[in-house]
């Protein structure tokens, strides 16, 4: 596991914002990380969050497969809707959560904005913009990134809150409204909303005791006793109020918790959660990452042979071995680890990457295939990813193949707004590809995107040398 995670930023206008944030969409070395709040990937987080969500989306009547769901490193508790179907959660909230029927519960209530259409009007800009820079404007990591601090986010929006208050704040009728939808979702997967009541009884406790460092959930979805009474009488009425969560989802949730402790929190957090008298799972994984975090990798190693001793089968213990070994600087016994990850889940793209990563790595010309093969296939699932594409068009060019090499490198500047170099790789991938295929097909699609729309006359130069000179 990696919990890559990518920067986010902000700058200028909306359309100058995507093109700077996509550029600091490369994931660091060694899955860095960074003191702002990013977009964090992790196969088994998304995976645990899109089990949590789909039957929520298709209760409301979305395509599960059309709404989004991202995770933000970020301590605040916080969940928000924006930019169309797309539904970003906190790492804070997800710590703070008790149960997987909390965290359920809130994305429950998102949905119900998205089907409600609230700040259609505002969030109708932010259509289209990619995950990353919606993410960059409305938490404010990327004037800080720049180096501007609150200096760079004044001259764009006065303040980080500032922008959460006019993107995300909801009337008290439009949280009504979603909470009653909520319901409406929660019923019809027979889940009980009594944790979105708990979630909300434990902010509303939260905001009494500390109203001048509120969570930005609490500026942008007001709470009232009335509100949090009349979604009680909801739940009360509810036949589903005692239900058990869904089959797998607590274990799949806890799972998830200890990883993000272990992972974001200072390591003694993690070990006065899980002390050593735990030998639970969920107890081992946390320590193994916050061992990691203590540059203690002979306790991390510890922990996670133990995992593996007891669950062999297991796809996401061994992605930990891998990463644990890689970041750590054992680039070679990293692979086998990374390997049997992708075996026991074959498509996984995230792994696929990380693999590949390590194999490239390595720099030896024996492993550049199976690289190329690995990041083929995650590039199938992950087209967006920046970074996948720079790895293949390394990869490429060791391999001799150059217009494969350019179009890989053509499609990474054009993800992250570099139009002039997608542009200028495009046009060479052209001249070094068959003219007619796919892959020169689509390189001349991205010169027209990228450049002025006008392509080269390839004739010109034939044209030019048959031309005959004229008389003086």
């Amino acid at each position: 596991m990696s919990l890559t995670k990518i920067r986010s930023s902000i700058c200028g206008q909306v359309a100058a914002l995507i093109a700077w944030l996509a550029l600091t969409a490369l994931p660091p070395p060694a899955f860095a990380k960074s003191d702002t709040p990013t977009i964090v990937r992790d196969a088994e987080l998304e995976n645990t969050i899109r089990l949590i969500a789909t039957p929520l989306f298709e209760a409301a009547g979305l395509t599960g497969e059309n709404v989004h769901t991202y995770v933000i490193g970020d301590k605040s508790l916080n969940a928000f809707v924006a930019g169309g179907q797309n539904v970003f959660v906190n790492t804070g909230l997800i710590m703070a959560a008790d149960n997987v029927n909390q965290l359920a519960g809130v994305i429950a209530h998102e949905t119900g904005h998205i089907t409600g259409g609230h700040l259609a009007r505002f969030q109708e800009g932010l259509k289209g913009a990619s995950a990353i820079a919606i993410a960059g404007m409305l938490l404010g990591a990327v004037a800080m990134a720049m180096g501007g601090g609150d200096a760079g986010m004044a001259v764009m929006m006065g303040s980080q809150e500032a922008a959460q208050r006019a993107v995300l704040a909801y009337s008290r009728t439009q949280e009504a409204a979603a909470d009653q939808a909520a319901m409406t979702f929660l019923d019809a997967t027979k889940q009980s909303g009594q944790g979105l009541v708990d979630f909300f009884e434990r902010l509303s406790s939260e905001e009494l005791l500390y109203t001048t460092n509120r969570d930005p959930y609490v500026r942008s979805h007001p709470l009232t006793r009335d509100r949090i009474n009349a979604l009680s009488g909801l739940v009360e009425k509810s036949p589903y109020k005692s239900a058990s969560n869904p089959p797998g989802l607590d274990e799949l949730f806890l799972r998830m918790k200890a990883k993000l402790i272990g992972y974001f929190q200072p390591p003694y957090v993690a070990f006065q959660k899980y002390p050593l008298s735990d030998h639970s799972l969920y107890a081992r994984y946390a320590r193994a990452y916050a061992y990691n975090q203590q540059h203690d990798m002979t306790k991390a190693m510890a922990e996670t042979d133990s995992l593996l001793t007891d669950y062999p089968n297991d796809p996401y213990f061994w992605e930990l071995k891998g990463f644990l070994l890689f970041d750590n600087g054992k680039i070679a016994e990293a692979i086998a680890p990374f390997r049997r990850s992708i075996a026991l889940s074959p498509h996984e793209p995230l792994i696929l990457l990380q693999l590949a990563q390590v194999l490239i790595a390595m720099e030896d010309d024996a492993l550049n295939a199976e690289a190329i093969t690995h990041l083929e296939m995650a590039n199938r699932f992950e087209r967006d990813s920046p970074f996948a594409w720079h790895q293949l068009s390394i990869a490429y060019h060791r391999a001799g193949q150059e217009g494969m090499a350019h179009l890989a490198a053509a499609e990474r500047f054009l993800l992250i707004g570099m139009t002039p170099q997608a542009t200028a790789q495009g046009r060479h991938a052209m001249e070094k590809l068959k003219r007619g295929t796919p892959q020169w097909l689509r390189a001349q699609d991205i010169v027209m995107a990228a450049g002025d729309g006008e392509m080269p006359d390839e004739n010109a130069k034939s044209k030019n040398k048959n031309r005959k000179p004229k008389e003086q």
